[in-house]
């Protein structure tokens, strides 16, 4: 489920457009809505940015 998430986030498509390979579109998004109104996403959204800012100094970061 998470993969779809991503998958749509990353691309910028619409639910209705998710590719046959992952489940069904309303299926996932309805998932992602529970998820949503739980505040699970806003979770999983700082969870991964603490990560990623934990994380060991990048080339591309020391960019500006």
């Amino acid at each position: 489920m998470l993969d779809v998430v991503f998958y749509v986030t990353d691309n910028g498509i619409k639910w209705r457009s998710v590719p046959a390979d992952f489940p069904a579109w309303d299926r996932v998004y309805a998932f992602f809505r529970r998820w949503r109104e739980n505040g699970l996403v806003k979770e999983l959204h700082d969870r991964l940015r603490g990560k990623a800012r934990g994380a060991a100094p990048t080339a591309s970061s020391a960019c500006f």
